[in-house]
């Protein structure tokens, strides 16, 4: 029989655990993408298929998410979220081809999808206020730890193992994991289909402000897409220019994420004197200059953009939260959307120009994407419905 937690605590509890799943499946890729390209002999503009196809299916999994939540509770998304993402990673790690990775990357994608939306919305019904924004930053926190075990796994399974796929079906185990476990342990009381914090009735599209749905989306999608950027292609670009080797290059991709785990469980504890709105320009203006110094002066910067790319994912979640009140579902679920499909255009337009352009190059989209991300934040309309 079943073991019964508090609701409260098991949305806490389970957020946590398949985030930190979440986040070893989304990073492992970036370490061994150059392995990747190497073992299939293909270029950067169809390897970059590998992450648009899942950042694809996750759009796809964002928008219909509210569907899926209108007949089903948020902890059978969840569910659902980890067993396509734990496919995935088996699909991935036993590819033959190109194709098979790509047909892996398309469940991937839809797990991380269902999850990302399932998590938050977990988190952010379960807290409110200060205490809603502080177990965000710890959620958050959650792929931060793992974005940072992420590359140092991908490397020495890579070796231990002797091919990049062992590190795809240690992560898939880990999926397996959470999966029994949920099963064995359920919230008390169980789910229903509409949370009690929620009046269905009130959360109507047709109340919601295109222009601001719009902007929000893009303050929240383009910063994702300058993280995602340096988080997917910073080990190809030390070894491209720097001529590493798959464990140096990991070393940056791990230190990366270490910042990024340092600013996220940091802001767990503190708490700034400051608006959430002034904190997340702060931090975006933050990122954007070491963004350029690393690209200019040094590759430490662009792995210490990660201590102010930290706070904001979580923070911009509670932000979203905040001002949305009642729809808080509809703009979350299309922001998350907007994200991914932002990110599918990122991929493609990178594995482009890096063929034709450079690398260096590619990641002048960062830059972009971190100005039009300040730009919607700070004008985006106070009111969000007509």
């Amino acid at each position: 029989m079943p073991a019964k937690i508090k609701q409260s605590i098991w949305a806490l509890v389970f957020a946590f655990a398949s985030l930190f799943t979440l986040g070893l499946a989304d990073n492992i890729r970036g370490t061994l993408f150059p392995e990747i390209l190497n073992q299939f002999q293909i270029s950067n503009t169809l390897g970059s298929w590998l992450f648009a196809t899942s950042s694809g299916a996750a759009f796809v999994a964002g928008i219909t998410s509210t569907t899926y939540l209108r007949r089903y509770t948020i902890s059978s998304l969840l569910f659902t979220g980890v067993l396509l993402l734990t496919v995935g990673l088996a699909i991935m790690g036993f590819s033959i081809n190109f194709n098979w990775l790509i047909a892996g990357s398309m469940f991937l994608g839809l797990g991380i999808g269902y999850m990302g939306v399932s998590q938050n919305l977990l988190v952010a019904e379960s807290a409110e206020g200060k205490d809603r924004s502080k177990a965000l930053s710890g959620l958050h926190g959650m792929y931060g730890l793992a974005s940072f075990i992420a590359p140092l796994l991908a490397a020495t399974t890579t070796k231990a193992y002797g091919n990049w796929s062992g590190a795809f079906y240690v992560v898939a185990v880990v999926g397996v994991l959470f999966l029994i476990t949920q099963l064995l342990i359920t919230p008390h009381p169980k789910f229903t289909v509409h949370s009690p914090k929620v009046n269905p009735d009130e959360v109507n599209k047709k109340r919601v402000s295109k222009k601001a749905l719009t902007m929000v989306s893009f303050f929240f999608g383009f910063y994702v897409v300058a993280e995602i950027l340096i988080s997917s292609r910073l080990a190809l670009y030390m070894r491209t220019y720097y001529e590493m080797d798959l464990v140096q290059s990991a070393q940056y991709v791990t230190l990366f994420f270490l910042f990024l785990l340092v600013g996220r469980v940091s802001f767990a504890f503190i708490h700034l004197p400051f608006s959430l709105k002034s904190q997340l320009n702060g931090f975006l203006i933050g990122t954007l200059v070491f963004l350029v110094m690393g690209l200019k002066l040094h590759p430490f910067f662009l792995a210490l953009s990660g201590l102010t790319m930290a706070p904001y994912y979580p923070l911009c979640v509670s932000y979203i939260s905040e001002i949305s009140g009642d729809l808080s579902r509809t703009f979350l679920s299309v922001a998350m959307s907007f994200q991914s499909l932002a990110v599918v255009a990122m991929h493609l337009g990178v594995g482009y120009m890096t063929d034709h352009y450079g690398l260096a190059f590619a990641f002048g989209v960062g830059i972009l994407a971190l100005v039009i991300s300040i730009v919607c934040l700070s004008f985006h309309p106070q009111k969000l419905t007509v």
